[in-house]
């Protein structure tokens, strides 16, 4: 788990967007957020904090394969800290990294 504090619009930008866009199980406090980077298929669950603050609780890696998927449980902060700059920068409206050539968020 990571925690990142954010500028307030950043933080307001990637809130609401939690709000209207991503999954969210009844009863909990975080989101679920799938993305995909350079074909690689993640979710990764956010939790939104007081003061600005997101914290990145977990990421899924997922693989689609003919017998079913198959998922990767990534606590690696030096990952979830990079998925977490892509969502921000995504959803701020800014332009992503230009090392990352395909960014999908859904």
């Amino acid at each position: 788990m990571i925690i990142r504090q954010l500028k307030e619009n950043q933080y307001e930008t990637l809130r609401n967007s939690l709000l209207k866009n991503a999954q969210a199980e009844p009863l909990s406090a975080s989101y679920v957020v799938s993305m995909t980077v350079d074909g690689v298929e993640y979710a990764v669950r956010l939790q939104p904090e007081r003061h600005h603050k997101i914290a990145v609780l977990q990421a899924l890696r997922i693989t689609r394969r003919e017998d079913g998927p198959g998922f990767e449980l990534i606590t690696k902060s030096s990952l979830l800290s990079s998925l977490m700059e892509l969502l921000i920068q995504q959803r701020a409206g800014e332009s992503p990294p230009t090392l990352v050539e395909n960014i999908h968020l859904s």
